[in-house]
């Protein structure tokens, strides 16, 4: 997968900006910080895996406008994917388009990066230089679970899982600890379980009562079973008294039917005879009636056939409908053609007036003028006014230098007269120097004898005040004699700075003369630079004249090629020497124009012929049809022979339609009466069939007949009403015991028995009454032992500690078992991939320490990192230097990603991650880079526009 375009609507600093990252070599994007190259990285990742909505409102642009953008991807499975994310679309949801323009939404995006997330992606497929920097962090045996991780989630997170389910483990339970939760609750569990051993050996009496207990439950529930039976009992026997009317009639009515014959009749007999005589009636009319119609039809038909030809009328009636709209068609198309040649020749005069040059229409069609004619005259006109245009600026320019190189003359000349020799230049210096070396001479002189003068003077103040101070004429005197001496000292100091004063008043310079030489300096070094400038800006002057002198060659060139080119026209087109370049266009148009009204004006003459032949031989069948009709053809009048025909065809056609529908009316009736014929005979058939099945010959008996069966049924639906209604009031097991289907229950034994019942109901009742009073006293001796404070606090805090405990192992247990899965998965993954990463990441570090290390592995005992050198020896990575160990990172991170590329293949990012590389390491990185950007596309961004320098042939895309 590719990034072949990037737009940008809006993103943090960027607004409105495109990349073009088609170009298969490795993509450089150079700029300083700040540039926004990673924004630009920011908006890449956005783009593909979004972000949440206090991210985005950080990247909307401070202007204003849409925030998001779009990237065009190059797949194997889809071609090109265009991207589009926006905030303010569906909370940023990302669109995709494929080439088909079919729109996926973001879950499509999801299948397409095979679910990778950005985590996943910034681990495996980016890397920058904070990612290195965080390697000195992590000791062999944590560098290698930490890159393993990677390669399992994208991230060091099964790393801290791990960790982290220890942890909860050790905090639960340890075989020989005694602060882990598990451990404690295991103390407090076995404290709780003896005190209730205590309590248990109290609970013989609560255990008898318990068995006592059993035994009047069981004799209730017995007593209940009982009651239950007498009521059921005591039911049934009201209903078989409720019922015993119906029983009575039952046998009764049943008694009456056994005695009596049983009938033949047809089933709905008198319905389906009502039916069948409902129907023969309407039938037996109708046939009359239809026989009256097909008579009366049949001596219409035959007066309607006399005079009716029908050959002829299909002949003239083809003339009318085929032969007349032509006709009239041919008419108009002519007099149209006619006003149209008209309008055209006029147009054709108009035009070829209007060209205004020597050209006959008729001279037109010898001219060809294919389709670049106007091309190469519009190319010819474009190409004078750019020569024009260019002469113009030319001459301008021309007429710019030289006022140039006058001002620069003038000026020099100018400059030439004020400046002064560089002897007397020469002169000014060596005086200012010579004061300013006088001047500093007497200065320092002064400036020694000042401090002397000081000096001395305030010593003899001080040696004058200790003598006033001290005792003794002795040391007074002696004080004396030093503030003397250092009074003459200082007094000499004096003198000296006086006479040097006086001496350097006459050879001191003027403080004018000083300040004259100054001016006259800087006024030579700023003339001496101007002169200089003047030269330069002359020298310049002169190669721009040499240029233009060369586009004036250029330019002569072109026009003399742009002559030869309108003369070859002139050439073709004769007529061209009577217009200018600029209207040659126009003309081509106006020619163009003219040549297709004259095809036209062919075209209307050819169909103007045409339409006159079709009127002559439409007139001809008109002809011949009326002689054979031997009527009167007036070929000067069409109008009304044609209307003569119409009127005629329309009689014809009149006649053969009242014919064709008497035919069908008269088919229509013989159909009706077949019809009724069928019918009638049908029921008459199923008249004698009832007849016939009832064993009767006429409708009297047959009614007679019908209404014994009746009755006969009436009474079998009784019994069966009769019998439902038992079945329904009584059960199988009633109907059986109390034999109501052979036999009346007599009604005293049934009161007899209901009585015996509700006796027995009583008793039972009674009973019950006494069992629960026992029983309620027997639960009050248990409940008053099972809500002992003591005992019940006790077993209550036991079950909670022991569903605590329970807990608590059920999570230790989660824990292990989610630690093994890890492990598990973990030892996959190594026997898996593992190998790939190592093999690959041994060659990448070959390469980029040039050969000084031959293999990477990770020892199977404790999962350290070790690396060999070319000399044989072993290194951990906390070893290595800090640029070798970049080295070792870049290595893995760079074959973890192409190990992951054999299924997904996406861009490599790589923001500013060699800083801490030297110039040789650099230079192997970046042909490592250049190696891997033929198989997946590398982006690098970088401050350092030297890279360019050092890849073969990069992209490089500058940031302002």
């Amino acid at each position: 997968m590719k990034i072949l375009h990037l737009s940008i609507f809006g993103f943090g600093k960027w607004k409105e900006h495109a990349l073009d990252l088609n170009d298969p070599s490795p993509h450089l994007i150079v700029g300083e910080n700040e540039a926004g190259k990673s924004t630009l990285y920011e908006f890449i990742l956005f783009i593909l895996f979004g972000l949440p909505p206090k991210q985005r409102v950080s990247f909307i642009p401070k202007t204003g406008g849409s925030m998001g953008g779009r990237l065009v991807l190059l797949t194997e499975d889809y071609g090109r994917v265009t991207i589009e994310r926006t905030h303010e679309h569906e909370s940023g949801k990302a669109v995709c388009r494929l080439e088909t323009g079919e729109e996926k939404d973001e879950s499509w995006l999801r299948n397409l990066l095979d679910g990778m997330d950005r985590r996943v992606f910034e681990s495996t497929y980016s890397f920058n230089a904070d990612d290195l920097m965080e390697l000195k962090n992590l000791s062999g045996h944590e560098l290698g679970e930490a890159l393993l991780n990677i390669g399992l989630t994208g991230s060091d997170q099964i790393f801290q899982t791990e960790k982290w389910l220890q942890k909860q483990m050790d905090e639960r339970f340890k075989p020989k600890g005694k602060k882990p939760l598990i451990n404690e609750q295991l103390r407090v569990v076995e404290e709780l379980q003896q005190k209730k051993k205590i309590l248990d050996e109290e609970e013989e009496d609560y255990l008898r009562l318990q068995k006592a207990k059993d035994t009047l439950n069981e004799r209730i529930r017995t007593l209940e079973e009982e009651w239950q039976e007498t009521i059921n009992q005591i039911y049934i026997t009201e209903q078989i008294l409720k019922v015993r009317g119906i029983i009575v009639d039952y046998h009764l009515i049943k008694a009456e039917v056994e005695n009596q014959h049983t009938l033949s009749f047809p089933e709905a007999g008198v319905e389906r005879y009502q039916q069948v005589k409902e129907v023969l009636l309407p039938l037996q009319s109708e046939q009359k009636l239809l026989k009256t119609n097909i008579e009366e039809l049949q001596v219409s038909i035959q007066s309607w056939k006399d005079g009716y030809d029908p050959s002829q009328e299909e002949e003239g009636g083809k003339l009318v409908e085929t032969g007349y709209p032509k006709y009239e068609h041919a008419v108009y198309e002519y007099e149209r053609l006619l006003q149209q040649i008209s309008r055209l020749d006029e147009q054709l005069e108009e035009d070829r007036s209007h060209i205004d040059v020597p050209l006959d229409t008729d001279e037109i069609e010898e001219y060809p003028l294919p389709f670049y004619t106007e091309e190469t005259w519009r190319a010819l006109k474009k190409e004078k006014e750019e020569v024009e245009r260019e002469e113009a600026f030319i001459k301008e320019q021309s007429v710019d230098i030289g006022r140039e190189f006058q001002k620069i003359e003038k000026r020099k000349h100018s400059i030439e007269d004020e400046r002064i020799s560089e002897e007397t230049a020469k002169e000014y210096e060596e005086k200012l120097q010579r004061s300013y070396q006088m001047a500093a001479t007497s200065d320092q002189s002064k400036t020694g004898l000042r401090n002397g003068r000081l000096l001395g003077g305030v010593l003899a103040i001080l040696a004058l005040a200790i003598g006033g101070l001290l005792e003794g004429m002795i040391l007074f005197l002696l004080c004396l004699v030093v503030a003397a001496g250092l009074g003459l000292y200082s007094f000499s100091c004096h003198r000296k700075i006086v006479e040097a004063s006086e001496e350097s008043l006459p050879t001191s310079i003027p403080a004018e003369e000083m300040e004259q030489a100054r001016w006259q300096l800087q006024k030579y070094d700023a003339q001496k630079n101007e002169y200089h400038l003047l030269r330069e800006q002359w020298k310049q002057l002169n190669q721009e004249e040499i240029r233009l002198q060369e586009k004036t060659h250029h330019l002569q060139q072109r026009k003399i090629r742009l002559e030869g080119t309108l003369d070859e026209q002139r050439n073709l087109y004769p007529f061209l020497e009577y217009l200018h370049v600029e209207h040659w266009e126009k003309l081509y148009h106006l020619l163009t124009q003219l040549k297709e009204k004259k095809r036209t004006h062919k075209r209307l003459l050819q169909e103007k012929e045409e339409q006159l032949s079709k009127i002559n031989r439409i007139k001809k069948d008109l002809g011949a049809f009326y002689r054979g009709k031997k009527w009167e053809f007036y070929e000067e009048n069409m109008e009304q022979q044609w209307q003569h025909l119409k009127e005629w065809v329309q009689e014809q056609n009149q006649r053969r339609q009242k014919i064709n529908q008497a035919e069908q009316q008269l088919e229509s009736l013989h159909k009706r009466s077949k019809e009724i014929s069928v019918k009638l005979s049908t029921y008459l058939e199923q008249q004698f069939e009832l007849f016939e099945e009832a064993g009767v010959e006429d409708e009297a008996d047959f009614y007679s007949k019908a209404k014994k069966k009746e009755k006969q049924e009436k009474q079998q639906n009784q019994l069966q009403d009769l019998e439902r209604q038992l079945q329904r009031m009584l059960s199988e097991k009633e109907q059986k015991d109390y034999l109501v289907w052979t036999h009346v229950p007599e009604e005293s034994e049934l009161s007899a028995r209901l009585e015996r019942m509700k006796s027995e109901k009583q008793k039972i009742e009674e009973e019950q009454k006494k069992a629960q009073q026992t029983m309620a006293d027997n639960q009050s001796a248990i409940r008053q032992l099972e809500y002992s404070d003591e005992r019940s606090s006790i077993t209550h805090k036991l079950h909670r500690e022991k569903v605590e405990l329970q807990k608590q192992s059920e999570e230790w247990a989660a824990y292990q078992l989610a630690l093994k899965a890890l492990e598990k998965t973990k030892r996959a993954y190594k026997e898996k991939y593992l190998p790939q990463i190592l093999r690959k990441a041994t060659d990448y570090f070959h390469k980029l320490t040039d050969g000084n290390y031959v293999d990477v592995k990770i020892s199977p005992d404790d999962d350290h990192i070790k690396v060999m050198s070319k000399q044989g020896f072993t290194y951990f990575p906390m070893e290595l230097s800090r640029g070798t160990k970049d080295q070792l990172y870049v290595s893995f991170r760079l074959a973890l990603g192409e190990t992951m590329a054999d299924d997904l293949s996406l861009p490599f990012l790589v923001d500013d991650a060699f800083v801490h590389f030297d110039q040789k390491r650099l230079n192997l990185m970046i042909e490592l880079l250049e190696q891997l950007s033929k198989k997946h596309q590398v982006i690098l961004f970088t401050w350092r526009e030297d890279l360019k320098e050092v890849f073969q042939s990069p992209h490089v895309l500058r940031l302002s």
